[in-house]
């Protein structure tokens, strides 16, 4: 039998089209990026799972967006109280 063809992140395949495989590449990329941690203000902050992230470098987790650490609405209701 043929080796199966190795396959990067995504098995979309033909679904979707191209416009999906970039939205999914720009999300995923922005979200195993280092982001800054709002304590020690350090870019050590990593996703762990859904909605949850630490500092590599303090220790400190918090909850923040599926993808990203901060949110719209989190930015917006952080001004407000």
């Amino acid at each position: 039998m043929p080796k199966k063809k190795k396959t990067f992140g995504l098995r979309l395949r033909t679904r979707g089209g191209l416009s999906v495989r970039k939205q999914w590449t720009r999300i995923t990329m922005n979200m195993r990026s280092r982001h800054k941690c709002p304590r020690c203000a350090i870019k050590a902050v990593k996703r762990e799972s859904i909605g949850v992230w630490r500092c590599t470098k303090c220790g400190y987790r918090f909850a923040g967006g599926a993808y990203q650490p901060t949110t719209k609405i989190g930015q917006t209701s952080q001004r407000i109280h």
